[in-house]
Order: structure tokens, then sequence, then C-alpha cells
């Protein structure tokens, strides 16, 4: 009973110094390159995009169902489920490249700010 006392209080303390011992600036920091995200949501939509051009030339080169039956019908619902899915995915990932772009904008005006008001706040007499 004690020994196993030990080992969870043990396991706690370990969990609770890996929590508070971790940096806060690794999980928030402000130097993000939203430009590189975005050009990385961009690139995943581009490959959903093309399964989805995949899986229709599936679909249109699948036999009739009539030769499979019931599990011809199932295979054609499964390729359409899939094109769906991809569809959807690349569709957030649109969305998320978008997002990332505002960001990459505001984050080089904010830049262009901050360097603007450090020049002109010189006094050059």
């Amino acid at each position: 009973m004690i020994a196993t006392t030990k080992k969870y209080f043990l396991i706690f303390s370990l969990f609770v110094l890996l929590i508070f011992g971790a940096s806060m600036n690794s999980f928030a920091s402000d130097d993000v390159n939203h430009e590189v995200l975005a050009n990385k949501f961009e690139s995943m939509a581009a490959e959903m995009n093309a399964k989805i051009t995949e899986q229709q030339e599936i679909f249109k080169n699948k036999p009739r169902t009539s030769y499979f039956g019931i599990n011809g019908k199932n295979i054609k619902s499964h390729v359409v489920y899939k094109i769906r899915k991809y569809e959807k995915a690349a569709e957030e990932y649109l969305k998320q490249a978008a997002h990332h772009h505002a960001m990459a904008a505001e984050q080089s005006e904010m830049k262009s700010v901050s360097t603007t008001s450090k020049t002109s706040g010189r006094d050059d007499s």
C-alpha cells in the first residue's frame, strides 16, 4: 500500500513539474510565421483536390453495380463518401489558409507600425 502511494506521488509530482516547468512562450508564441502556415494549408488543400480528382476517376471507371450486386453499390457509395470528405477537408484547409493570410497581413502591418513609430520618435535636431 505504501509502495503504491509513493509511486503515485512520484508520478504526480513529475507530472506537475512537467506542467509548471514548461515555458508558456512555447505554447503561445508571437513569432509564428503565418505566411508559412498559410502556404502549408494551401498545399494541403491542393492535395485534397488531387485526391478528389483521383476518387472521381475511380468512380467513373467502376463497372456497373449489377456485376457486384449489393457490394457494388456499397463500393460506389464509399467512393462518393470519400469525395465528400475530401471536399470538406479542402474547404477547411482553404479557410485556415485565408485566416493565416489575414494574420500575416496584420502581423506585417503591426511590424511596420512599430518600426515607423520607432523611427518617427527620434529627434534628429
